[in-house]
């Protein structure tokens, strides 16, 4: 019963480990996607694993992780901006902007 058991979290963990590395490449894409849109530049072609929580709301109860990157404006100028999945469908990029923040809902694929 413990081997089961043992077995069973293992499983769990690597199904776990294996939907945000899918994950962390969907959130690269489309801040990649984003940046290029609006003439930034995705610094280091990256994003890194910010949060992961549970969204309570009554109408939009789901997963939601987060992932952090950095962007340049014309080169020089560092900001940052956050890529969110809702699991199981919602994909958004946010880019703090001096002007503001700028959100888009991408197609979640």
């Amino acid at each position: 019963m413990i081997g089961l058991l043992t077995f069973l979290l293992v499983v769990a963990g690597v199904a776990a480990w294996w939907q945000l590395m899918q994950g962390r490449q969907k959130a690269r894409r489309a801040a990649g996607e984003v940046c290029g849109n609006h003439g930034l530049q995705l610094l280091d072609d990256t994003v890194s694993l910010s949060s992961i929580v549970w969204n309570r709301a009554p109408s939009a109860r789901r997963i939601e992780v987060t992932y952090g990157f950095e962007f340049a404006i014309n080169g020089a100028r560092r900001r940052s901006g956050i890529v969110t999945i809702g699991f199981p469908a919602s994909l958004s990029v946010t880019l703090e902007l001096e002007e503001g923040s700028l959100f888009e809902n991408l197609q979640a694929s």
